[in-house]
């Protein structure tokens, strides 16, 4: 049997920069390729791959921390010259504008921290160029059988199958099934080894989406009816067409609330993205709930409320938080680690001595977001890194000067709103694995604490015969068993087969023995 070998070489023990290297005979690839959010950004480690090795990509979604390494490998020249990255559609489209707008991110990192880049633009261009779409469909890539599937994480996210000589492992990419405007998570097939995200493995069961939904307008709306500013920082794609779907569905009410017309702005690259969704509102791709309201309205826009809109000048952006207007204002990034968040929760620190600030989605250690959080005091010091400052936007140029500045924020203005997180919990986890039925489980982008009472929780309610918690740089065997198996020294019973047919069978029933005490030993170790 041929060697069937995954590596991760990020994603494991930790949230972000998912890349796993599978290894089929003669063949390489990389399952995602991400970084991770933290003061600097970090990389896949891509130690040991050489020039020109991997054969081709596989991309679960658009998501950063499944990208953002892609012009990294490029640049290192590890993708064959060849070397396709296949993705959904949808993906491809996403991809295009968040690798754009990571390497101007990079770009300025580097610079402040007077360090050389790490990629190109060319790097990112030469990586779209290397795209093929793909649907939710199976295929044949070289040596191997593909197939996507929808798991309603993000617009076009999908999980992915690899078969190679008889094998079978699902990469479950991020699980979601949390959207009012996704469909349902397409049931995986039946695998060898399953390559399992953890991120709420610790949670047994989130709050529920339509409550956390409630909350988050509930408190936006009170906001507004009492004059104190909204900031909600948010994924550009996925969780911020979420929130301005709820502000949609319920606009009218907001009207009623605030006797008159209400103020959301959404700014950064939600702008962008917006189309992108926009154009595949009535694809396979999308709910049948948001293309029955699509059809039915002839709303082009089923996104976007109409009193919302987007500042595209310096001069909007600073009058929006001047101390005497209350906007709703929606933006990336979700953790305050950049784009036009960190620069309206300055001006709201600046400007107000009330406010809310709503976080909806997960707060990677490390970044400003979970440093607000965790704090315990009634003020929070952060160092926002890669701020916009506005008196340095150059007009003829378009560009903007960054910095790195402390703000103080009021603790008492943060609501953590939970149920509005595109991950699915751990009993929704239980439920996907067991689908997929392998008898090896590996568990990958989850905190470590997260990771372990998931690998307990799926031990005591699946039939697999291992549950581990991967490690960075360790490698992965796939048997039809979907666990490592030892080598077993049957030689001398082979070479005894050969000779006397007759005791074939009993040999054969020798081995089969051999094999099971040996995996158990190896179990109990």
């Amino acid at each position: 049997m041929s060697n069937f070998e995954i590596t991760p070489r990020g994603g494991a023990e930790e949230v972000g920069r998912s890349c796993y290297h599978v290894q089929t005979a003669d063949r390489d690839y990389f399952i995602d390729c991400g970084l991770k959010q933290s003061d600097t950004a970090e990389f896949p480690t891509f130690r040991g791959v050489t020039p020109g090795q991997i054969d081709a990509a596989f991309i679960t979604h658009a998501h950063i921390d499944h990208i953002g390494g892609l012009p990294v490998a490029e640049q290192r020249g590890l993708f064959a010259d060849n070397a396709s990255i296949l993705m959904t559609r949808p993906t491809n489209a996403l991809a295009s504008i968040l690798l754009h707008d990571s390497f101007q991110i990079h770009k300025q990192e580097m610079k402040e921290l007077g360090r050389p880049q790490q990629f190109t633009s060319d790097d990112v261009e030469r990586i779209l160029e290397r795209v093929t779409s793909v649907g939710y469909d199976r295929g044949q890539h070289l040596n191997v059988t593909y197939e996507f599937g929808d798991t309603a994480h993000l617009l076009g996210s999908a999980w992915l199958t690899l078969e190679f000589d008889d094998r079978r492992v699902v990469f479950s990419g991020d699980v979601g099934g949390r959207s009012a405007h996704l469909g349902d998570i397409d049931d995986p097939p039946e695998a060898d080894e399953l390559i399992l995200e953890s991120t709420y493995g610790d949670t047994m069961q989130h709050r529920s989406f339509s409550d956390g939904r409630t909350e988050v307008y509930n408190q936006a709306k009170q906001a507004q009816a009492a004059g104190i500013p909204v900031l909600i920082p948010t994924f550009a794609v996925g969780r911020a067409q979420e929130i301005l779907q709820l502000f949609r569905e319920r606009e009218e009410d907001l009207r009623a609330a605030v006797d008159g017309d209400p103020s959301i702005v959404y700014d950064g690259m939600i702008t962008d993205s917006m189309s992108v969704y926009e154009v595949f509102c009535q694809d396979e791709f999308m709910g049948e709930s948001l293309i029955n309201y699509r059809v039915n309205s002839s709303d082009t826009e089923p996104f976007t409320p109409e009193c919302a809109r987007t500042p595209t000048t310096m001069d909007q952006r600073e009058q929006l938080l001047d101390g005497d207007n209350a906007p709703i204002i929606v933006a990336p990034s979700g953790m305050l680690t950049g784009g036009w968040s960190p620069y309206y929760l300055r001006d709201l620190a600046r400007h107000y001595e009330e406010a809310r600030v709503l976080f909806i989605g997960y707060q990677a250690a490390g970044t400003p977001g979970r440093e607000i959080l965790e704090s315990s005091e009634e003020h929070a010091d952060i160092q926002i890194t890669a701020l916009p400052a506005g008196e340095d936007y150059d007009s003829e140029t378009d560009a903007f000067g960054f910095q790195q500045q402390e703000i103080r924020v009021p603790t008492a203005w943060v609501r953590e709103v939970g149920g509005m997180s595109g991950h699915a919990a751990a009993n929704d986890l239980l439920e996907f694995a067991r689908e997929a039925g392998p008898l090896g489980i590996s568990l990958v982008h989850g905190p470590p604490s997260a990771a372990t009472h998931l690998q307990d929780h799926l031990a005591d309610n699946t039939d697999a015969d291992t549950v581990r918690v991967a490690s960075h740089l360790q490698t992965i065997e796939v048997g039809q068993s979907g666990v490592v198996m030892p080598d077993v020294d049957v030689t001398h019973l082979l070479d005894r087969q050969a000779e006397l047919e007759d005791e074939l069978d009993a040999l054969r029933d020798d081995i089969e023995k051999i094999a099971t005490r040996q995996q158990l030993s190896d179990r109990n170790k």
